[in-house]
């Protein structure tokens, strides 16, 4: 059941704010740290013991010890951390599942995860500090991290992963924890329902769908191309999805000219069947390709069966 996706992310929410709940309500005190940590300006008084009392010099070994064993400094931190990487890891499950495989990126993905804590914590250096937040900026301009993103939508989960770190640096957990779950219910609903797939086709005033696009073109429209049926259906009977992908990937993306998941069925014995619509390379023979997906999935591929091919 934890394979359904909604499941998943569902169980996975709930679990967090049970937890959340749990220890606040056993551990009262830790909102009021936290509470006061959001009530600090500058990065000097975040250091302090009290309203009065001058930051200890870096020299000093035992009160910087006394300092890192403080509940009041560290349980603040400790819980902002914690959070924005909680909250994060369910934006990244939803960045594999709805990607094509073509395009996902693991060191991607591996970013998105640990960006928010680094966030985080560049949050509680500068909070409050004009000269820590330029000394930033111009270490940041020194290195100059550059990455090139290859689709928009990954600069967006990029900014979610950004928003959730800045919100856990502020203390602002319940902005964190919706963020996440309305962000990621956001993504799988654009990418189940297939938004914008194909362009609007208007005929004067008129907005006409899809399958009636083809009526158009006497209006002086052009109608959208009807694309190339695929060379043929494979398939693949197995325990699970991720066994499937094992198999199959490395294959498909090198004897294919591209693939697709047509279709995933979940059977009632707890199996799956896997089918991908396939555009052949001349060079490859469509029994030829069943049995590499056989040989690469042996020991837990249980079937492999090819429909619409003749070669």
């Amino acid at each position: 059941m934890l394979n359904n996706m909604i499941i998943r992310l569902l169980v996975y929410y709930a679990a967090w704010l049970l937890a959340l709940s749990g220890i606040f309500y056993l551990f009262p005190q830790i909102l009021y740290y936290v509470a006061q940590e959001r009530k600090r300006i500058f990065v000097a008084k975040s250091l302090e013991f009290g309203a009065d009392t001058v930051p200890f010099p870096l020299g000093n070994i035992e009160e910087g010890v006394a300092r890192l064993i403080d509940p009041a400094h560290t349980i603040p931190v400790m819980v902002a951390l914690v959070l924005a990487f909680g909250v994060t890891l369910p934006v990244t499950w939803v960045y594999r599942w709805t990607r094509p495989r073509k395009k996902y990126s693991q060191s991607f993905a591996h970013t998105l995860l640990v960006i928010p804590t680094s966030i985080t914590l560049v949050v509680f250096l500068v909070k409050g500090s004009l000269a820590l937040a330029f000394s930033l900026a111009g270490i940041v301009a020194a290195v100059r991290f550059r990455t090139s993103l290859e689709e928009p939508i990954d600069a967006v989960y990029m900014f979610m992963a950004i928003g959730i770190g800045l919100a856990a640096g502020t203390q602002l957990t319940t902005v964190a924890y919706l963020a996440s779950l309305v962000f990621v219910a956001i993504a799988l609903g654009v990418w189940k329902s297939n938004f914008g797939a194909r362009p609007a086709v208007i005929s004067g005033w008129t907005i006409v769908y899809p399958e009636k696009s083809a009526q158009v073109s006497e209006a002086g429209d052009t109608a959208i191309p009807t694309p190339k049926p695929c060379d043929a259906q494979i398939e693949v009977h197995a325990t699970n999805v991720e066994e499937v992908q094992k198999a199959t990937d490395l294959i498909l993306n090198s004897n294919t000219k591209r693939w697709q998941v047509s279709d995933v069925i979940n059977n009632e014995d707890g199996t799956v069947v896997v089918v991908f619509d396939v555009w052949f390379k001349k060079s490859v023979k469509s029994l030829s390709l069943v049995r590499n997906i056989e040989e690469s999935g042996k020991g837990y591929i249980n079937d492999v069966r090819m429909r619409g091919s003749n070669s």
